[in-house]
């Protein structure tokens, strides 16, 4: 139970004629700051509180991309490495993907001798780099020894709905895919924040040797995607686990096949023939997380974590799909009194993450609506329709901690509806804004071992 939840009582006033003209009572509009509340004639009632939860979402798509609520498409990304929260465990991002000979021909001229095969990844233009950015990381590249499909989600036998963000066939943050145990290379370099340099692997000579071979002679596993994959199934990148940040790299990536050869002046000459990447649907993060020794410990899809067992402390993690369920088990029975009108409920949680340093806190958060534990809609904007964006307003330097902040005036609306108590809220991010493939990890901010979630609500009491 929560002392945070806060419900702000108008009361209806019998005032002079000389005040107002009119004798019924009227909604007014009244501010839901704590420094104005002593100038007006309210109460305070803490009957409504909320129980709060963290929950392992299950079957997080984290293949393909999707589209930004400006209409703009949102970037495909390689997502490799390793952070390590000091709250909340680890997470590790392993990321697969094919390669597309497309545009390739024999035109290597026949004196050319093969001098590399090299991985070529360039940092994202979402300038994704999370965690520990100060120590060296390591990611080694692995051949798939296994294609990679997509998955349809059939609960046809459960009777349980599809989770809302579950649009059609992927592949889901928990699924593996094998690949060759021995690496065919890898590389250790310095994340940089702000700067795009890429980074570049030098593969197995021996298989840049086959490649350049095959492709001299014109050999069929070249000449189209599906010829490709039959021959090769694609890369992994792995971290290692002594890692300490995630970083995102562009859908650009290249293997090139080098080789050189000396021209009809003389002079040596280089050249490469480039592979890129294959299908995007098929680009996918698979995604670990260990919460062994933290409060989280044996948080599951069939395990939740209540906030009373972890001293009030609970989280919201992007690409595992945690997110913090909130309930207000007495809202349907505050509603329901005669004589209520809402003028305004507005959800305020509070975050220990900060928005900035190694691990800040994720921008756009929304509010999925459960039943029965499966998330099937959202908490629309008011008014405009679709999956309000709730806002986030950032701490100061003066001790303020930074909060998201929602309008839940349409939510509540349904708390009085049949089997609403079966409804909870899932705090987390869509789809197209980070769910299933960043590394955001937000902890929410506790007071007296109890997580700072509050519903503030104005309303009219008519007599």
């Amino acid at each position: 139970m929560i002392k945070y939840l806060r419900v702000i009582l108008f009361a209806t006033l019998g005032l002079s004629a000389a005040l107002f003209t009119v004798s019924c009572d009227k909604d007014m509009s009244v501010s839901l700051d704590n420094d104005n509340l002593d100038n007006l004639n309210v109460t305070s009632d803490d009957t409504l509180t909320a129980t709060v939860s963290t929950v392992q979402m299950a079957n997080i798509p984290t293949s393909g991309t999707g589209i930004m609520q400006n209409g703009s498409g949102v970037p495909f990304m390689v997502l490799v490495g390793k952070i390590n929260h000091p709250v909340t465990g680890s997470l590790k991002s392993t990321s697969y993907f094919r390669l597309n000979p497309t545009g390739i021909t024999n035109d290597i001229p026949t004196n050319a001798i093969f001098d590399s095969l090299n991985l070529v990844l360039i940092p994202s233009a979402r300038k994704i780099v999370y965690g520990d950015t100060t120590k060296y990381q390591t990611i080694s590249a692995h051949r798939l020894s296994q294609s990679l499909e997509v998955k349809t989600i059939d609960n046809s036998l459960t009777g349980l709905p599809v989770p809302v963000y579950v649009t059609g066939p992927a592949m889901f943050g928990d699924m593996k895919f094998n690949y060759a145990t021995e690496a065919i290379g890898s590389v250790k370099f310095l994340p940089k924040v702000n700067r795009k340099d890429s980074v570049k692997m030098r593969l197995n000579d021996a298989l840049g040797k086959e490649f350049f071979s095959k492709i001299k002679a014109s050999d069929i596993a070249f000449n189209s995607p599906s010829n490709f994959q039959e021959y090769f199934k694609g890369l992994s990148l792995v971290s290692a686990e002594t890692n300490t940040a995630m970083m995102a790299f562009s859908d650009t990536v290249q293997v090139r096949v080098n080789y050189s050869y000396i021209g009809s002046d003389g002079f040596k000459k280089v050249g490469a023939k480039v592979l890129n990447l294959g299908d995007r649907n098929l680009l996918y993060s698979q995604f670990e997380k260990n919460v062994a020794g933290t409060a989280f410990a044996g948080l599951s899809t069939s395990k939740s974590i209540p906030s009373t067992s972890t001293n009030g402390v609970t989280y919201v993690q992007a690409g595992s799909g945690v997110v913090t369920e909130i309930k207000f088990p007495a809202l349907k029975e505050f509603l329901s009194q005669p004589g209520v009108a809402i003028n305004k409920a507005e959800l305020e949680i509070e975050l220990e993450t900060p928005h900035t340093g190694m691990f800040p806190a994720f921008p756009y958060p929304v509010l999925m609506i459960a039943e029965a534990g499966v998330p099937v809609s959202y908490v629309t904007a008011p008014f405009l329709g679709g999956a309000q964006v709730g806002s986030y307003v950032v701490g100061n330097n003066t001790g303020k901690k930074g909060r998201y902040l929602f309008d839940l005036i349409q939510y509540i609306k349904s708390a009085t509806e049949a089997n609403s108590e079966d409804k909870s809220l899932f705090l987390t991010l869509q789809r197209d804004a980070g769910l299933g493939f960043t590394p955001y990890t937000t902890v929410l901010a506790t007071e007296n071992n109890k997580p700072k979630v509050k519903l503030n609500i104005v309303y009219t009491k008519f007599k």
